[in-house]
């Protein structure tokens, strides 16, 4: 990710400003942005202000000028609309020659820095005929800036443009050897008198949030897509890559065609999160049912729950019970739905007698009805996996579905995704890519301890600063491999903390079993009781837990299982014993 200065927007910021701030948030870790550069008065005592300053260390500097209007037109005397006083172009290239003489007189050192300019209209067509004063690679219109698919795309795109102004200027060179950081910070310096403010720690992982929201959006766009034009869709997809996000959007257009839909998980946490989540759209969607699967079958057929459940009541008890009221005629006409969407189906799946239940509540069943499963079915399994397979083989051959496999990561930084794979041992490559830029060591340890008590104070060390970092107690999960009531977060030393289980809601620091987390998420998330053995099942928990974390991760480790993880991390792959 870019360094951003500021780090956020103000509350006035034209929106075409805001488009072209989050594609350059996304850019490579080592350029600098400077968002409304206010300049000193140079000519007749007028101040100069650039939307954008750009500092690419292998290429130079570009500063952008930026015009929200959704039309932009020039008669030949006039701009229209009538705000746009002068000429765009000419607001660039004085922006650019004013920072040029600005930077020249304070660093005389920088002065072969090849400076350049652009002019992006981001909402607005922009028709440029052969001229002598502007060239075709000086302008971005709203055809060429929408059509870029990432931040990645736009950032390659602006060093094209840069590259190419530096050689149609004979007073301009290529820089001979990239700036060095002392260099960039030595020219951000200058501008510090100038800038609003430095971000703080909360801007910045706000910052960051929004750059997921987008990444986000991309990812579904292909899904929605096969799904308009397709009844039945299977979406393939591990850790990560948008299921949930995807599942929920989905539902949410389905509904407000008018159909009747369900938007079911296997997950307990998870459906109570989207429960609320769907919650929030207004006007509400009376015709959207969301939750946990069983507990909604067992609403919509009249199933009595205990208050204090059996551990076979939801395994063996409630599918018989589903069952027996599924053969009520008047209920098959009224409780089916004209359009499913389920997440994490691979659980479901993995649960006939579930999965059997499940599929009468279909308008047309499984073989005709219009629905969209989307899990992973290779890497976090919750059941029997000889079931699921058969399940699913059963569903592409009566079905035959349409199929979508996501395999970029658009949640956690590489380092995160990669060392997830890595340890739990998966023999196929999860990710073909990631599609967040940034991320360090910073992001993600491992420490050891030999006591429980070691363990708890190593956490509220933790836990200390990640607050120092300015993280919100709710943006905290502890995750642990043990049980809930065993994990240390239950340690009295860590009384002060106010920790509370996840079902809790609130401004709390919650923990967790890794289980019962998966298809949640949060900013940071701290692994503890780590003492596993070497099987497949213990090993997933690793890969379940760590991707759960859309900015840190941390590890608490037993020294009994230093050895072993240590050999993980250089091996990866299983070591038979």
């Amino acid at each position: 990710m870019a360094r951003l200065i500021p780090a956020y927007l103000e509350d006035n910021t034209p929106p075409g400003e805001r488009d072209v701030f989050n594609m350059i948030a996304g850019g490579p870790n080592e350029w600098v942005v400077i968002h409304s550069l206010d300049l000193a008065p140079w000519n007749r005592g007028l101040r100069t202000e650039i939307d954008f300053v750009l500092i690419i260390p292998d290429c130079g500097i570009l500063c952008i000028e930026v015009k929200s209007h959704l039309n932009i037109i020039f008669d030949g005397e006039r701009w229209n609309p009538p705000e746009i006083k002068r000429s765009p172009f000419k607001q660039a290239s004085d922006g650019r020659f004013t920072f040029y003489r600005h930077l020249r007189e304070l660093a005389p050192q920088f002065c072969t820095i090849p400076i350049v300019h652009l002019c992006i209209f981001p909402n607005a067509s922009f028709n440029l005929h052969p001229n002598l004063s502007v060239s075709q690679w000086e302008i971005m219109d709203v055809r060429s800036f929408r059509a870029f698919k990432d931040s990645s795309d736009f950032c390659n795109d602006l060093k094209r443009r840069i590259l190419a102004s530096i050689d149609a200027d004979i007073n301009l060179t290529r820089l001979a050897s990239p700036l060095s950081d002392g260099q960039v910070q030595a020219i951000v310096g200058f501008c510090v008198p100038v800038q609003l403010h430095s971000p703080s720690d909360r801007e910045e992982i706000n910052l960051r949030e929004r750059e997921i929201e987008r990444i986000l959006r991309v990812q579904q766009k292909p899904v929605l897509q096969l799904a308009e034009v397709n009844d039945r869709i299977i979406v393939f997809g591990g850790a990560g890559t948008g299921k949930t996000l995807i599942a929920m959007e989905l539902a949410r257009r389905r509904a407000e065609s008018g159909e009747r839909v369900a938007l079911l998980c296997f997950n307990q946490l998870v459906g109570q999160w989207m429960k609320w989540k769907m919650a929030q759209i207004k006007p509400e969607l009376p015709n959207l049912i969301v939750g946990r699967s069983i507990q909604v079958m067992a609403e919509l057929t009249g199933v009595d729950i205990p208050l204090n459940p059996n551990k076979d009541f939801w395994d063996i008890d409630l599918p018989m019970d589903l069952e027996q009221k599924l053969t009520d005629p008047d209920l098959r006409i009224t409780a089916p739905f004209d359009y499913l969407v389920l997440d994490e189906a691979q659980d479901v799946l993995a649960r006939p007698s579930i999965w059997g239940c499940l599929t009468q509540l279909i308008e047309g069943n499984l073989k005709n009805g219009k629905y969209a499963l989307l899990g992973d079915f290779d890497h976090q399994v919750l059941g029997e996996r000889e079931a699921l397979r058969q399940a699913l083989d059963t569903l592409i051959h009566e079905a035959k579905p349409s199929k979508w496999k996501l395999l970029e990561n658009c949640r956690n930084y590489s380092i995160i995704g990669e060392t997830a794979v890595r340890l739990s041992g998966f023999e196929d490559k999860v990710y073909t890519g990631y599609m967040r830029q940034g991320g360090s060591i910073a992001n993600y340890n491992i420490d050891f301890y030999s006591t429980e008590d070691e363990q708890a104070h190593k956490l509220s060390i933790l836990l200390k600063e990640f607050k120092q970092h300015g993280y919100r107690p709710e943006e905290i999960t502890i995750l642990s491999f043990l049980s809930a009531e065993t994990c240390v977060a239950t340690n009295p030393i860590l009384k002060g903390f106010n920790i509370r289980p996840e079902w809790q809601q609130r401004h709390f620091i919650h923990y967790c079993t890794v289980h019962a987390f998966k298809g949640l998420e949060n900013k940071v998330i701290i692994l503890t009781d780590v003492s596993a053995n070497e099987t497949a099942s213990n090993r997933d928990l690793f890969y379940i837990g760590m991707t759960r974390a859309t900015e840190s991760v941390r590890v608490l480790c037993t020294d009994t299982f230093k050895d072993s993880l240590l050999r993980w991390l250089v091996t990866g792959g299983f070591t038979h014993v």
